[in-house]
């Protein structure tokens, strides 16, 4: 089935581009929501995003507001005030958390509070988000507005990774090695749909 792009509307694009580039990671964003009176955290999940940069290392994703016309979604908002954030790479048990978080809740409504995710304070403006393996510090470097669209690229500066102690070890050149299969990685699929990591492939590294 061939299918052309030119007549659809950017949901209905959307949601194909999301069926099709598969698997994705997702960039579980955790913005500093606080003003008087408010619960401070905002956590959005982001489809859209992957590593750009490993000098600065940086990483992007995209922000849509295709289903919230005329509106900054929070995380972006958020980030024009306080740049400083984190994303947390979420984990199969996760999935619940993830999903309701996607929910547009008002401003003023902190996901964490809402759905019960805990976070953990460390050196950082935002605190970790504590169910996922891998955590990053993150500060906005940039944002550009795609033209003849409702999206918004977020470029972001990584200052330091927080990865759980036991999938860290060491090869045989005393380099840093992650376990997948620990950190156990939610994948987005599209419409709703969640994969898991499956098997992993070992291949020689040099």
């Amino acid at each position: 089935m061939e299918i052309d792009l030119s007549p659809l509307s950017e949901a209905q694009t959307y949601a194909l581009l999301t069926q099709t580039i598969i698997p994705r990671p997702i960039a579980w964003a955790l913005t500093d929501n606080s003003t008087p009176g408010d619960s401070p955290w905002n956590l959005a999940p982001f489809s859209f995003f992957n590593g750009i940069s490993s000098k600065p290392p940086m990483v992007m994703f995209s922000v849509g507001s295709w289903d919230v016309s005329g509106q900054v979604k929070d995380t972006l908002a958020n980030l024009r005030t306080k740049p400083d954030f984190t994303i947390g790479i979420a984990s199969q048990s996760s999935v619940l958390q993830v999903q309701q978080t996607a929910t547009a809740l008002g401003p003023d409504v902190s996901e964490t509070e809402q759905y019960g995710i805990k976070t953990t304070d460390w050196d950082w403006a935002t605190p970790l988000i504590s169910d996922c393996k891998i955590n990053f510090a993150c500060t906005i470097a940039k944002e550009i507005k795609i033209e003849e669209s409702s999206q918004t690229l977020v470029f972001a500066r990584i200052s330091k990774i927080w990865v759980l102690d036991k999938a860290v070890d060491k090869d045989y050149k005393d380099r840093i090695v992650i376990d997948p299969s620990v950190i156990d990685p939610l994948l987005r699929l599209g419409a709703g749909k969640y994969g898991n990591l499956g098997a992993v492939i070992p291949t020689p590294v040099v």
